[in-house]
């Protein structure tokens, strides 16, 4: 008999009649949402109790608040409390700034209500995760004291990490330039004078006292609180409690491995299935996950864009209202899902490098047209073709100075006797084009140069020059002078 989960073990305690006061559940939201509803099912079933929900509080004290009080008029409650981010840290700083910005512009003159008075408490809180006390200066002058990458956007900043052992800020589309950023911080400005007029305040460290002292000496019997976070500090003083206390559930992360393959897929299934009684084949699993999914494109960051895999999810859903008997198929998922999903960038490099130019082509319109801005994936895609006719360039030269036949196909051999020759020096001078190259890469791009030749190789810097100027404002169809270059490398 298998060994029960982490979930099942903290449902068994939950339906005991002695659960704990506080559980923590962290996770892909899909499948933690799910399962912190089901711990909170379980502790009402325990105790006769009503089950209350608060998705993006604004005020976590009333919540608390209610709570201890409710008990006074009898019965019991359990309080599910979604993304708070309560326990988050300055990782998620930039996180919590795309929720703050959902709410602008506001009317700094009436008194902040709804999702404004919950998007001043996202703002409150990155000030105090940065030690910046709202109030002490000018509004603007309290934002300038803010990282400047707390603005860019969660998508593309450098200080977010990964939910659950290293932050977790969700990605929210294209980068925030200067006029943007400009635009938001004056904003926000606004919000945040409003915000202190208001007497508001963000989570502190009042709110995690507040929450230890719940988890250590306990509510009033039969109620209780579950929090439901996408973003936690990991090493957090209450997070670790609640591990010893066996309250923390930490659940999978849907992620890509190096081969491209989708990890926690299963879980997400799984999942899914639960939830809509609806099987799914692996080949349509396969597919829907290639259309929906993507990673999260900061740098060094792991894991999902988390707004794809809410649309996993969605979509999932949508295909279990179609199916009119049995399981989801393949057929369903091409002919219904609309393909959203990421194209792998390295993939479509190989392929212009080894001239499959309708695989080239297709995965060009698929990476241009799935992503949020068009025109930012055209020109960073261009930025990177860039780089590849460069060293395309790069490696002819040098083939034809250090005498390298082309065509050499086994990379072992090419590694041994001709890489080095390639990556040193040019006569005369220390000159290394290539020095810098691994050795792998250096292969395909020989192999690419072999396929073109000499005289292409020759014109290549004056073709890619000229489809910079018609991206950049010389042509009214700039994806058509992506797609020619990239035809007349894949086809030549």
């Amino acid at each position: 008999m298998p060994a029960p989960s982490a979930e099942d073990r903290i449902l068994g305690v939950a339906r005991s009649g002695t659960p704990r006061p506080l559980y923590l559940v962290t996770g892909e939201p899909v499948l933690a949402e799910a399962a912190a509803r089901r711990i909170a099912s379980a502790l009402a079933e325990g105790s006769a109790s009503r089950i209350d929900s608060h998705r993006r509080p604004s005020d976590l004290a009333a919540v608390v608040g209610d709570l201890r009080t409710y008990s006074l008029f009898g019965g019991g409650k359990v309080s599910l409390v979604i993304d708070s981010a309560v326990l988050s840290d300055r990782r998620a700083a930039a996180y919590l700034i795309d929720q703050a910005a959902e709410a602008l512009p506001v009317d700094a003159r009436a008194e902040l209500q709804g999702p404004a008075r919950v998007a001043a408490g996202r703002l409150l809180q990155v000030c105090r995760l940065f030690g910046v006390e709202p109030g002490a200066a000018p509004a603007r002058a309290t934002l300038d004291a803010l990282p400047a990458w707390v603005f860019e956007g969660a998508a593309h900043s450098g200080g977010s990490q990964r939910a659950g052992s290293s932050g977790g800020p969700r990605g929210r589309g294209k980068r925030r330039g200067k006029s943007a950023v400009e635009e938001l911080r004056s904003g926000l400005a606004e919000l945040l004078e409003a915000a202190c007029r208001d007497g508001l305040r963000g989570w502190a460290e009042t709110d995690a006292s507040e929450l230890a002292a719940i988890a250590q000496e306990g509510l009033p019997p039969g109620h209780a609180l579950v929090l439901c976070e996408a973003v936690v500090a990991d090493d957090h003083p209450l997070v670790e409690l609640l591990r010893d206390q066996g309250a923390l559930l930490q659940l999978a992360h849907v992620d890509a491995d190096r081969s491209g393959k989708w990890q926690g897929l299963e879980d997400l299934r799984t999942e899914l299935e639960r939830e809509t009684g609806c099987a799914i084949s692996d080949r349509a699993l396969a597919e829907l996950a290639r259309r929906t999914l993507r990673r999260r494109s900061e740098r060094g960051a792991s894991g999902t864009d988390l707004d794809s895999t809410a649309r996993f999810a969605g979509e999932y859903r949508k295909l279990v209202s179609l199916v009119e008997a049995g399981r989801i198929e393949l057929e369903l998922v091409e002919q219904v899902i609309e393909d959203r999903g990421e194209e792998d960038v390295w993939a479509l490099l190989d392929a212009i490098g080894a001239g499959r130019s309708a695989e080239a082509l297709g995965r060009l319109r698929r990476h241009v047209e799935g992503s949020e801005d068009p025109m930012a994936a055209r020109l960073a895609f261009f930025g990177q073709l860039a780089q590849l006719c460069r060293q395309l360039t790069a490696v002819g030269g040098m083939m034809q100075v250090a005498g390298v036949a082309p065509g050499e196909r086994n990379y072992n051999r090419f590694k041994e006797r001709q890489a080095a020759k390639l990556q040193g020096g040019i006569e005369g001078g220390d000159f290394r084009p290539l020095g810098g190259l691994h050795p792998y890469r250096l292969h395909r791009a020989y192999l690419a140069a072999s396929r073109l030749g000499a005289p292409l190789l020759a014109r290549l810097p004056a073709r890619v020059l000229e489809t910079e100027l018609r991206l950049k404002g010389e042509s009214d169809d700039p994806d058509a002078a992506l797609t020619d270059l990239v035809a007349w490398l894949a086809s030549s």
